[in-house]
């Protein structure tokens, strides 16, 4: 495992648990960690601070876990001769590490470059001004060819990814009746291992994040309907509208979905899962599949608290979600033991044939 210093916002530092889960799974081990006051502004004494724990710790880089602008990037980076990693790089890191797919790959060093441009665009500017002389090894010529190339690579980048999303629109429209069912939800929440259950699979789950990143499909026959369920990426505090675009093609299958089971974690405290749901649902709405069916599933119900359960259940069914949001059902299940897995089938069943029932009576109206 790669050590590294992390550096932390004041605003970030209550995340340290999440922080630490992502690094892990990236490969990483903060041997250091420092807080920072924020990542729009870096003092000289702050700096001075990382430049003492990288003398004094055998660190291989530095992990900013926010949204630095490029002039700070690059000052750290000049400083200290290390590479410094954001947090989107993290994540798009960690997103390299199970890319099972060519368009994974290509949606993957898009994000990358689109996200490290502005960074090169300071390089540049700072070799022309002379503040950065030997920076990073290459001359102001060498910089600058290093930008152009990065500008032709995403241009090129966009046309194969956007050939693969026709190719795959051509395949939706043509593809059968059978209802398509999202399983969505926050970073290990347990949809794959519901995703298993549901399905009889053994897709790789663990701890450890973004173990889904392109949608895996599995068609069941349940009371004589056939269903297919699809296991979907997983949310993240604040995700950065780079990862959004980058897995289109994951989120894409949300939007089209007929149904959506949300995945909570309701082991967590009572605040975190609503956090959480909170975030998932605001990501439901950038991506337009909001107005989808929903069923709010209570994951891990064999490892929750007393009394958070119910308290939750009365916040879902409340006014807030339930005039914003079509909510079919809450089910309080849990994967691994197959508790009240019978119960959600039922549900997606009875929200599916009831969704049919509403399409063929639009029909019937139409062609009246």
């Amino acid at each position: 495992m790669k050590k590294a210093l992390l550096l932390v916002t004041r605003e970030e530092k209550k995340y340290i648990e999440e922080i630490l889960g992502l690094l892990e799974t990236a490969g990483y081990e903060p041997t250091i960690i420092i807080p920072v006051r924020s990542d729009h502004y870096l003092s000289r004494t702050k700096l001075n601070e990382i430049e003492y724990s990288i003398e004094e710790n055998d660190v291989d880089a530095i992990i900013f876990y926010g949204n630095p602008k490029p002039s700070i990037i690059s000052k750290i980076m000049k400083s200290t001769g290390k590479e410094v990693i954001d947090r989107t790089l993290l994540i798009l890191e960690i997103f390299s590490q199970h890319a099972g797919s060519k368009e994974a790959r290509l949606q993957i060093e898009l994000a990358r470059l689109k996200h490290v441009t502005p960074l090169v665009r300071e390089m540049v500017r700072r070799k022309r001004m002379g503040e950065m002389p030997g920076f990073m090894g290459p001359g102001i010529y060498d910089v600058e060819k290093y930008y152009r190339h990065i500008k032709n690579r995403i241009s090129r980048l966009r046309r194969e990814l956007e050939r693969i999303r026709k190719r795959r629109e051509s395949m939706r429209k043509n593809r059968s009746d059978i209802p398509h069912v999202s399983i969505v939800g926050y970073a290990s929440a347990g949809k794959t291992s519901l995703f298993n259950t549901l399905t009889g699979e053994s897709k790789p789950v663990g701890e450890e994040y973004f173990t889904t990143l392109l949608p895996k499909h599995k068609a069941i026959l349940y009371r004589g309907k056939k269903i297919i369920f699809i296991d979907t990426v997983g949310f993240i505090r604040n995700i950065p509208p780079e990862i959004i675009e980058a897995f289109h093609a994951t989120l894409e299958e949300t939007v089209f979905s007929d149904l959506i089971l949300f995945v909570l974690d309701v082991s967590e405290d009572y605040e975190t899962v609503m956090h959480k749901l909170d975030t998932g649902l605001s990501i439901l709405s950038r991506i337009e599949a909001d107005v989808n069916p929903i069923v709010l599933v209570l994951n891990k119900i064999d490892r929750a608290r007393g009394g958070v359960v119910t308290r939750i259940e009365e916040e879902m069914t409340s006014d807030l979600y339930s005039d914003l949001y079509d909510i079919r059902g809450i089910v309080r299940v849990s994967a691994v033991t197959g508790y009240n897995i019978p119960r959600l089938l039922d549900i997606v069943y009875d929200s599916i044939t009831r969704t049919d029932t509403v399409q063929e009576d639009e029909q019937v109206a139409i062609e009246l």
